[in-house]
């Protein structure tokens, strides 16, 4: 039964992502983080709340923003830091993915495959071909077992492997868009279904109650807008029906004379 929720749960975690929740887990840990840091100034705590924002400064989960984690793996990646990409990725590795089911291994390893391939073709396009050599020297008992990789260790070698058809694709800023969304996006629904502690949900329930009350000044906006049209409306019938003395109705049949009042005699 656990593993069929968690299944369904990551399912409705898509949906919601793919039809644009507004809420994300980067604002919320935002809001919390606020909320936490005003109640240790309000309790004195001055040594808890310096311990907060240092680490709150190196966290690697970047406050669970995924573009953050984007813009770090990027950062690791052009400045050819292959220590420092390895090392941030066995961390989501072991902080985040490993926490899966194992039907996603598969998505995880195919990721990670494009990452390091991510990173060998911009070593090739920024012409630091000591940097190519170093990453399948570094890399060689990793790799040289898996499939996918068997046919990368001549990519060195190649003469403009850019023109190569079996290496042309990689080279493609459609191929490195379609990495970084898919990264991306993969990230943002793994963030969305992890079980989150009671601090964000009661987050979650101060957004939702936030919301309500927006739409229900809206509603009690626009249901004085429609009385007070209806007012209007209803003493214009009024003026329009305002009824005149009964002798006016045959006042085209009348002469002026007809319309001098009588006096008694």
């Amino acid at each position: 039964m656990g593993l069929i929720k968690q299944k369904n749960c990551m399912k409705q975690c898509i949906i919601l992502y793919l039809a644009g929740s507004e809420v994300t887990m980067g604002s919320a840990v935002e809001r919390t983080d606020e909320h936490v840091r005003e109640y240790l100034v309000y309790r004195g705590f001055t040594n808890t709340l310096k311990h907060l924002d240092t680490e709150i400064k190196t966290d690697k989960e970047k406050g669970f923003r995924v573009d953050k984690i984007i813009d770090q793996l990027q950062q690791f990646i052009q400045s050819f830091d292959l220590f420092g990409l390895k090392d941030y990725w066995l961390y989501l590795d072991r902080r985040l993915f490993s926490r899966l089911e194992d039907v996603y291994r598969s998505t995880v390893n195919k990721l990670r495959t494009s990452l390091y391939r991510y990173y060998v073709i911009n070593t090739i396009q920024k012409g630091n071909l000591e940097k190519t050599h170093e990453f399948f020297q570094k890399q060689a008992l990793e790799l040289q077992g898996q499939v996918e990789w068997r046919d990368w260790f001549i990519l060195p070698f190649i003469p403009a492997p850019e023109q190569n058809p079996a290496f042309s694709p990689y080279f493609s800023r459609q191929w490195a868009d379609t990495f970084l969304v898919s990264l991306h996006n993969f990230l943002s629904v793994l963030f969305q279904c992890m079980p989150q502690p009671v601090l964000l949900s009661f987050d979650a329930e101060v957004q939702k109650m936030t919301s309500l009350l927006e739409d229900n000044e809206q509603l009690r906006q626009l249901l004085f807008a429609l009385q007070t049209e209806s007012r209007d409306q209803r003493d214009g019938d009024e003026m329009v029906h305002h009824k005149l003395p009964a002798y006016v109705q045959n006042m085209d049949r009348l002469g002026d004379t007809e319309l001098i009042p009588r006096t008694s005699s």
